[in-house]
């Protein structure tokens, strides 16, 4: 088996990061040279080497960038990605066993014998006998007396509560267009080259997040305005209210990131 497969199946413990610099500096690539070829920035590739992840928009973009990169030196992607995954979504700590369980657990090992409940319950029993037993000896006790109860008049008239009046909304002027709560819009793209795209509604909400193989159409539906991240913008169409978007004018080191209202 070569070195590159057996990289490829086992990463080192160093993480996705440590099997993808070990495979590059084994076959004589540069940081630059895979830049080039990725369309990466040279501070991504780095990043991407030490495991660090905050740059990144989205687990999305992550998962997409290991997998071409793990392509591009004939690395198996799968592995690559579910350590990463450890790293962007840590499991959760195991749960300490409370102090109950933990102290029972001690008395156990240490051989001290646990008193039933139901010894105290008889204890208590007992006292409560004796106290009932020194009342009754001590003669008949004061009957207290009833309580008062006032009685409430209801009102003579009925309380209304006054609210504020919602204000109007104002029409809009000029030839300026308007997006109203609850208005939906589509977003369509074809995808000339693979590319992934995260798209945020009105709310903050991530309604698509995904990578598009080269060749596929999708279309998404929401409230404006939308926050469009396009990763390999050159390679994707966008059109929106049936006009073009233009993802050059705001695409930088390949990423393109526009907000469609």
């Amino acid at each position: 088996m070569s070195e590159s497969a057996a990289i490829g199946q086992s990463p080192p413990a160093g993480g996705a990061g440590a099997a993808l610099l070990a495979e590059r500096r084994r076959q004589g690539l540069s940081l630059g040279d895979v830049s080039r070829q990725l369309k990466l920035a040279v501070r991504q590739v780095e990043a991407l080497e030490r495991d660090d992840y905050a740059g990144f928009t989205s687990p999305v973009f992550v998962h997409g960038f290991i997998r071409n990169y793990a392509k591009l030196l004939n690395l198996d992607p799968e592995p690559l990605i579910r350590t990463a995954d450890n790293i962007l979504n840590p499991p959760a700590p195991a749960k300490e066993p409370d102090d109950a369980a933990e102290s029972a657990l001690i008395a156990r090992r240490r051989g001290i014998r646990i008193v039933p409940a139901v010894s105290t319950v008889v204890a208590v029993a007992i006292v409560i006998a004796v106290v009932v037993q020194v009342l009754n000896r001590s003669g008949p006790r004061p009957v207290p007396d009833e309580p008062v109860v006032a009685a409430v008049e209801p009102p003579s008239q009925p309380i209304v509560l006054e609210t504020a009046a919602k204000p109007t909304a104002k029409p809009a002027t000029g030839n300026a267009v308007v997006t109203e709560p609850g208005e939906r819009a589509t977003l369509r793209m074809v995808f000339d080259q693979e590319s992934w795209v995260e798209i945020r509604d009105r709310n903050g909400n991530t309604i698509f997040g995904q990578l598009n193989p080269a060749g596929s159409r999708r279309s998404v539906s929401g409230e404006p305005p939308f926050d469009v991240v396009v990763g390999n913008a050159a390679g994707v169409r966008l059109t929106y209210k049936d006009e073009n978007v233009d993802l050059s004018a705001h695409t930088r080191v390949d990423v393109a990131r526009v907000t469609l209202k």
